[in-house]
């Protein structure tokens, strides 16, 4: 008869396993385990001890040959439940003669270790998905951290160009106004400068010829030699009013330009006198003062409104996206 552990030597054994260091790896464990008889090979060692088949054991146990080869290879059903395993095991044992309560611990003892295997398994399992998902995480923040910087500089950087677009415009209107006024401080001064000559070279000659009108000398009795009144200063007296009429201010025109759009522009009063230049930006307002007829010229005509001396000049007679040349006032 076979020799198989009884279940006392099985207690010896595990009683002798307990009393090991508790440093043995999860690894030792299992191959200890692993060494366990199971009952398969205590029902084969027995079967061929009796010189039978296991066909002849099937036919005998009224079992299927797989079943009786799943039975020595320690294979047994799960989905079944353990009543029907445990009776397998036991028609087995009688047949050839083995201990049924050895074969039933050892078969206990197979599924203790088969359940230990599985647990290191999983935790084996949950240790590598834990550290897969801590591996996912810190790459989830390093890209957050990188669209969040490439974020930040992309909003600095576009608060710099707007900045610097500002500065270049407040710094172009500037100019216009600065041109603007300096023309008109200009053209003031020459208008006065002009005057003023022209009142003190007149105003001797007029105070001597008006000076006899008001005597009661008669003009025959007039010293004309101590006298410094000269045809040319008659003449110039007789002709008064006309310089009367040069003395009269000539009349500035206001204009008033207001952009819709960024549009370049070139404006000239009578006098050949550049009055405004450049490329003037969406929503500013120019105003310019000078002597009519204005010579205007727009980049894009469709994107100006303009006020001549409180009228508005109709732009839809120009064409979009051209160039205008005109005259203010506009002559049909």
């Amino acid at each position: 008869m076979t020799h198989v552990e009884t279940p006392n030597n099985i207690k010896k054994a595990q009683a002798t396993a307990s009393s090991e260091p508790l440093h043995n790896s999860s690894e030792d464990d299992l191959s200890d385990n692993s060494k366990i008889i199971g009952p398969g090979q205590i029902l084969s060692d027995a079967r061929k001890k009796a010189g039978l088949t296991q066909q002849e054991v099937a036919s005998k146990l009224n079992f299927r040959l797989t079943l009786v080869n799943e039975i020595e290879s320690e294979l047994f059903n799960s989905n079944l439940p353990e009543t029907y395993n445990r009776g397998y095991l036991r028609s087995y044992a009688k047949l050839v003669n083995v201990s049924q309560d050895d074969v039933l611990v050892s078969y206990e003892q197979l599924n203790i270790a088969k359940a230990q295997v599985s647990k290191l398994q999983s935790f084996s399992k949950g240790t590598e998905k834990l550290a897969e998902s801590n591996r996912i995480m810190w790459i989830s923040y390093i890209i957050l951290a990188i669209l969040i910087g490439s974020t930040m500089m992309w909003w600095l950087q576009n608060n710099k160009e707007q900045a610097q677009t500002l500065a270049e415009d407040i710094e172009i209107n500037t100019q216009s106004a600065d041109d603007v006024n300096e023309n008109k401080t200009s053209d003031l001064s020459t208008v006065n400068i002009d005057n003023v000559t022209k009142t003190i070279t007149e105003a001797p000659l007029a105070t001597a010829v008006l000076e006899p009108q008001s005597s009661d000398i008669a003009p025959a009795a007039v010293n004309v030699e101590n006298s410094q009144v000269s045809e040319a200063d008659i003449i110039a007296v007789e002709n008064t009013p006309i310089a009367e009429e040069a003395l009269t201010e000539v009349p500035l025109t206001e204009v008033i330009f207001t952009f819709s759009g960024d549009c370049w522009v070139n404006i000239s009063d009578s006098t050949g006198e550049r009055i405004a230049w450049g490329v003037k930006k969406l929503g500013y307002v120019m105003t310019i003062s000078g002597q009519a007829p204005f010579d205007v010229t727009l980049g894009r005509p469709e994107l100006v409104a303009i006020n001549f001396a409180d009228e508005v000049i109709d732009m839809s007679q120009f064409n979009s996206g051209n160039i205008a040349k005109f005259t203010l006032p506009v002559t049909n």
